[in-house]
């Protein structure tokens, strides 16, 4: 009988504790600019927790939730998310099957407030840029294999700079025998430029000029409604390869 009371004091403290947990969820929603819901968004949400120590070796505080995961949109563009410590969240978005922009790269981060037992609606509207693709050419099969370590840097770096001197780099899409393709979504109307950057081989661009391959920057600016599309060619091994 003692134990069966001990039993049900610990079900009941329990059940105190996890009512009083401080969780909260979100029912978000992805559109674009004109209201139309976004489907496959891969919203990313992250936790901003309170750091302590050196700047250089700077960590969560103890006792301090950190929160980092991503869900998709469904095909009303609604994402939702539950048993969040509350806090303040980042959210980012990309979506893969079309040229809409992260707000995370391109403007300023929305931020949800996540509180203790309640649901935070956040509507993240998002600008539609469109595609920048660079084809490279790679017939002699120069460049080395795509490695997908973290802890080697990549032997080729395509990418955008903009503003006062932002880099943001283009994922590889495909990789086959005769060369690679680079994807990465971009503002139209807006002074770019293309960065070109590698340590394997030597490029030429789609009219056979060599292309500066220590970090070039080629300027150009989209124009909406159309993708921007570079082709680049491998001339040769960089002189200087590791």
């Amino acid at each position: 009988m003692k134990s069966l009371k001990i039993l049900s004091s610990t079900i009941l403290l329990t059940a105190c504790v996890l009512a009083q947990a401080p969780f909260g969820a979100m029912q978000g929603s992805v559109t674009a600019e004109d209201g139309a819901p976004v489907a496959g968004a891969v919203v990313s949400y992250s936790r901003i927790t309170r750091l302590v120590g050196p700047a250089a070796q700077a960590r969560p505080a103890p006792g301090e939730a950190v929160v980092r995961s991503s869900i998709s949109s469904d095909t009303n563009g609604a994402f939702a998310a539950s048993n969040l410590p509350a806090g303040e969240y980042v959210l980012c978005a990309e979506v893969p099957s079309g040229p809409y922009l992260n707000p995370c790269k391109w403007s300023s981060s929305p931020k949800a407030t996540i509180a203790a037992g309640a649901v935070h609606r956040p509507a993240l509207a998002l600008k539609r840029g469109v595609f920048l693709k660079v084809r490279v050419n790679d017939p002699r099969g120069l460049l080395p294999p795509v490695k997908n370590d973290p802890s080697r840097a990549p032997n080729l770096i395509l990418g955008v700079v903009f503003g006062s001197g932002a880099f943001l780099a283009a994922a590889t899409t495909r990789a086959d025998q005769s060369g690679r393709d680079y994807q990465m979504s971009i503002p139209a109307g807006v002074p770019l430029k293309l960065w070109v950057f590698s340590r394997h081989v030597t490029l030429t661009d789609a009219m056979g000029l060599p292309v500066d391959n220590s970090g070039g920057r080629i300027p150009f600016q989209a124009v909406a409604g159309r993708d921007q599309v570079f082709t680049l060619n491998v001339s040769g091994r960089d002189p200087q390869s590791p």
